[in-house]
């Protein structure tokens, strides 16, 4: 008998960390497809030739069709809606160029797309 109750509470133990560890995971998880975002490891200590190149990096990913411009369909709707205020001339695709002036004039806020107070 105390054997049952000893293999039973061990399997119950194994159950219990399972689940925490299930849970974890599905916390750490991305919500609703979105990708992660900066990892903060550089600390905010890039150089401005590593931002730029990041920026770089970043733009030729999402051009999917590699034209130079990004449009809602290769960003989706949630990033477009923030990065469409860089659309200068209004053509409905947005240029490296056109997001750096987007940048500099303060139309796209801060760091990791937050926008500004």
């Amino acid at each position: 008998m105390k054997k049952n109750n000893m293999r039973l509470g061990l399997g119950l133990s194994v159950f219990a960390l399972a689940a925490c560890v299930a849970s974890v995971a599905l916390a750490d998880a991305p919500k609703d497809g979105a990708r992660p975002q900066c990892s903060g490891e550089h600390g905010g200590k890039q150089s401005a030739e590593e931002r730029a190149q990041h920026a770089a990096d970043r733009f030729k990913k999402a051009d999917t069709n590699g034209d130079g411009f990004l449009t809602q369909a290769e960003v989706g709707d949630k990033k477009w809606a923030h990065i469409s205020v860089a659309d200068s001339n209004k053509d409905g695709k947005v240029s490296q160029a056109e997001l750096a002036q987007a940048h500099a004039d303060g139309k796209l806020g801060g760091h990791h797309g937050k926008r500004p107070a």
